[in-house]
């Protein structure tokens, strides 16, 4: 096992990351983010170099403070052999499994490695499997030429972007800012908790966030990028459903100059239950990947006194 710290090489994983995807993107887009700014202050683990299996991005050891925080305790991983996989698991300290934690991927392969590791370490793993979605990088030639020859961009002055739904209404798109974090946290499904609040307020601070605003300054729907430049979080107010609102969103929000990967493809994911969002996925250009996406959630079983 080793730690990945020189900015050389941290470049060439980038690049070799992206021979593997879409099972190694949730990794990539750590990578991506840790190669520009590292906002969340990770770290990459691999099993060797420049030759491996096993990659794994962290939390810098500084970070995880709070043994119960499972938000920021976040591990996520690509490998290309599950026995290796196993194997660093088992003869590392790569995880600290005394902590609450979050590891997410997109390989099957992984699960039943991670609950054997689990269940010799006397943790409790909970498993989180939803439907994969990508949208493949394009560029649109209108979209280029705004961007590069208008004079409001070259002037440094942003034009305001708009959407109009399917009832006429207008809505103009705006970045969330961080008070906007307890309304987005009371409707994740991941989410409600202090903790979490805590996490989205950070994701917005850093990276890329997206929501529709009526005439009225009213915050309508959103969706919020986090430290693998997924998509996650998206959710529209029911008065402001069933009017197309989050698909043209999504649409604008996917495209130069907003979309959060410059290189790679936007993704998020779906449940399987929440076929209403896979609708609009789809209508929005994005497919269902060859793989899924996993979460298994992890809790250290205490000992009775």
């Amino acid at each position: 096992m080793m730690l990945l710290h020189c900015s050389q090489k941290l470049a060439a994983l980038e690049k070799i990351l992206m021979k593997s995807f879409p099972e190694s993107l949730k990794v990539y887009g750590t990578v991506y983010y840790i190669n520009r700014g590292n906002a969340f202050n990770l770290e990459v683990v691999v099993d060797s170099w420049p030759q491996f299996n096993t990659v794994i991005t962290r939390p810098h050891e500084s970070e995880m403070k709070d043994d119960l925080d499972s938000y920021t305790n976040s591990y996520f991983m690509f490998t290309k052999d599950p026995e290796n996989l196993r194997e660093m698991l088992t003869k590392t300290d790569v995880i600290n499994w005394k902590q609450a934690l979050q590891i997410q991927g997109f390989q099957s392969s992984m699960d039943r490695v991670l609950k054997d590791i689990a269940a010799s370490k006397m943790v409790q793993m909970d498993l989180a499997k939803n439907i994969l979605f990508l949208k493949e990088k394009t560029i649109d030639p209108l979209d280029m030429t705004k961007e590069h020859n208008a004079p409001e961009a070259k002037e440094g002055i942003k034009i305001p972007h708009v959407l109009q739904c399917s009832d006429g209404q207008i809505f103009r798109i705006a970045p969330l800012k961080e008070c906007h974090a307890d309304q987005v946290n009371h409707s994740w499904g991941f989410g409600g908790n202090e903790r979490s609040r805590q996490y989205i307020q950070r994701c917005i601070r850093h990276f890329p966030s997206f929501s529709a605003v009526d005439s009225d300054g009213n915050t309508a729907c959103w969706c919020v990028t986090e430290q693998s430049a997924e998509y996650r979080m998206g959710y529209t107010l029911p008065e402001f459903r069933n009017i197309g609102l989050m698909s043209r969103l999504i649409v604008k929000t996917t495209k130069p100059p907003f979309l959060a990967l410059k290189e790679g493809p936007a993704y998020c994911h779906v449940a399987e239950v929440n076929e209403a969002s896979q609708r609009t996925a789809i209508k929005t250009g994005f497919h269902v990947a060859q793989s899924n996406w996993y979460q298994w959630t992890c809790h250290p079983i205490r000992s009775p006194l």
